[in-house]
């Protein structure tokens, strides 16, 4: 463990503003429930569209499919808000977790990769004339895309299963984590 780390865990385990909350009987449950829907719209359609990329369906136009992304942004940020409520409840749990540690890196691989999308590809593939076979750079975009979301889902799947230290209660986790 880093200092930093313990300093992140420590701070949050004091000052979590919706711990109180997320550990009643039914906010747990559907944060997750949320997350899952989240994680169906997000993959849903950002996944048909980098299929679409890599000339899956080929008789539909890209631009047709790229229209289905805004209902990807919207998974994307409840789950960036229900993740955050996980975190902001348990950081134990996930700050000194490295499947947490590669989720994250995932995520900014995903997040890099579209952006070089927007900034390479989506006027071609996207533009006034309709396009249904993408260049080999989006093609090579969307495959690193499937990647990065498939690694997103294993590691946020296996954070329960690499728990990082044993799970106690509230108070003595603060006490442990106001430890020097």
């Amino acid at each position: 463990m880093h200092d930093a780390q313990i300093w992140l865990v420590k701070n949050i385990l004091l000052h979590s503003p919706v711990r109180t909350f997320m550990q009643s009987a039914w906010a747990w449950p559907i944060a997750e429930s949320l997350h899952f829907l989240g994680l169906t719209l997000l993959i849903g359609t950002i996944g048909a569209f980098d299929l679409r990329l890599l000339g899956v369906g080929k008789r539909i136009p890209i631009a047709a499919m790229h229209r289905f992304i805004p209902w990807g942004i919207a998974g994307f940020a409840i789950n960036v808000c229900t993740g955050s409520l996980f975190v902001l409840t348990e950081p134990d749990q996930y700050i000194y977790n490295s499947s947490f540690h590669l989720k994250v890196v995932f995520l900014a691989i995903a997040g890099l990769n579209a952006g070089s999308f927007y900034v390479t590809s989506y006027r071609y593939v996207c533009g006034p004339t309709f396009c249904y076979e993408a260049p080999r750079r989006a093609k090579m975009i969307a495959a690193i895309s499937l990647c990065a979301w498939i690694g997103v889902i294993t590691c946020g799947r296996l954070l329960t299963f690499f728990r990082p230290a044993p799970c106690v209660g509230p108070q003595t986790r603060i006490a442990l984590a106001c430890q020097p």
